[in-house]
């Protein structure tokens, strides 16, 4: 005989395995204005010069890659957290798609290849408890909220695009705070 308890625990269980794998165990990072670094693997998110019109690039800089913050990446105020990344050393200037590449544009509110979701599998409680460098969100998707689609590191190429969002090294991001101010 089923009792309320056995019934209980077989909806919630219900529920769980009904949820799709990449919504289970995912958090939205409280950036806290802090200046971050956009690491996969051993490869950081760059751009030179910071100017209209530049494609972001493959950093593969000295160690620790977070040496120096490169972006800010601010929520938009949504109910689901969506965000702009800026560039660091101009707030003017946020990454965009355009012909499938990541590039720095002017920001343009109005512009919706300039807002971003990032989910993570693990988030700290924000940026500002982990001063003096430090992984504050791993195991990060970040999603184009116009297409659909995922930045991803272009495979033998310098750059960084979109394509159809997987579970892949090149689409998994962790966001790192600044080991130097």
């Amino acid at each position: 005989m089923f009792s309320l308890a056995t019934l209980t625990v077989a909806c919630i269980l219900g529920v769980v395995a009904g949820t799709p794998m990449a919504r289970q165990g995912t958090c939205a990072p409280n950036f806290e204005g802090a200046g971050v670094s956009i690491i996969a693997g051993q490869t950081e998110w760059g751009v030179s010069p910071v100017a209209a019109g530049t494609p972001l690039k493959r950093d593969l800089g000295t160690f620790p890659l977070n040496a120096t913050a490169k972006w800010h990446v601010e929520q938009t105020g949504s109910a689901n957290p969506t965000y702009i990344v800026k560039a660091i050393s101009n707030n003017g200037l946020v990454v965009d798609v355009v012909n499938g590449l990541l590039t720095l544009e002017e920001i343009d509110s109005s512009k919706q290849t300039q807002i971003w979701e990032i989910e993570c599998k693990q988030c700290t409680s924000g940026a500002s408890s982990t001063p003096g460098g430090g992984e504050f969100a791993a195991g990060c998707s970040i999603k184009s909220v116009a297409s659909g689609l995922c930045a991803q590191l272009e495979m033998g190429g310098e750059f960084i695009g979109v394509s159809e969002c997987n579970p892949v090294v090149a689409q998994t991001y962790d966001f790192w705070t600044a080991t130097t101010a």
